[in-house]
């Protein structure tokens, strides 16, 4: 049987060199992807098939979208979203955590923080208010919930990767704190910023709203149906 492989756009290490090397089949989302799977060799077991999240964004709003999407301007609010969760940045230390909500409770707009099990539980363990100033706890929302929400933002504080993901095929400016993110090509155009000090928060949350991108690195929406297809050829 086939073993294939989805790989991110970052370039691979340890597990992923290994997990790539014994695939047969490597499926990629992007061509930055492509090209860390050239730099190890398996540029002839690759292909390019486009990201499936970009097929659920395209289902939930009725259209492909890419970055900047008119549509998404003109839905913009006042209120941003965030999500928090990474472990090895922000939630696992207790003066880091306490810094970013006080951050975020000091943005000059409201915050909806969607409170993911893992800050729930770190919020609590540490004696850390969440919702407080411009910040109001809710709970996670199921996909088309967040969809919504986060078309009707002004913008996404985060540390997922899957959100900032979304919110760059919905048009949405993002700010990441994180130093790095999975996902380079939401860099482009400042879609995406990197804010992992917290210095100047509210200036990069406000910022103005990004100049459209022509491109679509993630694909048109058609993924899922490219990697059957690369499955069905491979199988052969």
């Amino acid at each position: 049987m086939a073993r294939a492989g989805v790989r991110r756009s970052e370039p691979a290490g340890g597990t992923q060199l290994l997990t790539d090397h014994a695939a047969d089949l490597l499926l990629a989302p992007t061509w930055l992807a492509m090209d860390n799977l050239a730099a190890e060799g398996l540029a002839e077991r690759s292909g390019l098939v486009g990201d499936v999240m970009t097929d659920g964004a395209v289902r939930r709003t009725g259209r492909g979208r890419r970055a900047a999407s008119p549509a998404a301007g003109r839905r913009r609010r006042r209120r941003a979203v965030s999500g928090l969760h990474d472990p090895a940045e922000n939630t696992d230390d207790a003066d880091r955590l306490a810094a970013i909500v006080t951050a975020l409770a000091g943005l000059p707009m409201p915050v909806v923080l969607l409170a993911h099990p893992r800050l729930a539980a770190r919020a609590r363990d540490f004696g850390i208010e969440l919702a407080r100033g411009a910040v109001h706890r809710a709970q996670p929302l199921p996909y088309p919930e967040m969809v919504a929400t986060v078309l009707r933002s002004r913008g996404v504080v985060t540390d997922s990767g899957g959100l900032q993901k979304e919110a760059f095929l919905l048009g949405v400016p993002c700010t990441t704190l994180r130093t790095e993110t999975e996902w380079p090509e939401t860099l482009e155009g400042g879609w995406n910023v990197l804010a992992p000090d917290l210095v100047g928060l509210a200036e990069i949350v406000n910022r103005p709203r990004p100049e459209p991108l022509d491109a679509a690195p993630y694909g048109d929406g058609a993924a899922a149906r490219a990697v059957v297809a690369a499955l069905e050829r491979h199988a052969r």
